[in-house]
């Protein structure tokens, strides 16, 4: 009995041991990596208003001019002027600000500029008017008359 009694004792004494120390468990951690690929978005290239190697430029700020121009494009990028155009322009790029331009004849306007005031009377094209692309701000465009307005009677 002594030897049940023993043995009982071991018995309770590692439940008891294994009760206040419980084994230790691990646990595997597992990490699971996502690939991401990150995408750019950039816009689409433009292109900008352009005119001839040849064409007139003209840089003047403050002048008054009558510009006599045969079938060539004209850039002008000077600013506050009062123009004008006699001839047959191809294409007028403005990339200036508050000018009173007036053009006898012309196939293409395009204004990047603001403030400008521009008045054509004819045009070659088919439709009987020219393009006109306007990507400035407060810029008029019209078609001149024989009464027509300038920018200061505007």
């Amino acid at each position: 009995m002594k030897k049940q009694s023993l043995f009982l004792g071991a018995l309770i004494m590692a439940s008891v041991f294994t009760f206040a120390n419980p084994p230790k468990t691990t646990t595997k951690k597992t990490t699971t990596v996502k690939k991401t690929t990150t995408t750019k978005t950039t816009k689409p290239v433009v292109a900008s208003p352009s005119v001839a190697a040849d064409a007139v430029k003209f840089d003047k700020s403050n002048a008054t001019e009558d510009i006599v121009v045969d079938g060539k494009d004209i850039l002008l990028s000077g600013n506050d002027n009062k123009l004008t155009i006699t001839g047959n322009v191809g294409k007028i790029l403005i990339t200036g600000k508050n000018n009173d331009i007036t053009i006898v004849a012309v196939n293409e306007i395009t204004i990047t500029g603001s403030g400008n005031f521009v008045s054509w009377e004819k045009t070659n094209n088919a439709n009987a008017k020219p393009v006109i692309q306007d990507k400035g701000g407060y810029n008029n465009v019209e078609k001149r008359s024989g009464n027509a307005q300038t920018k200061d009677e505007n």
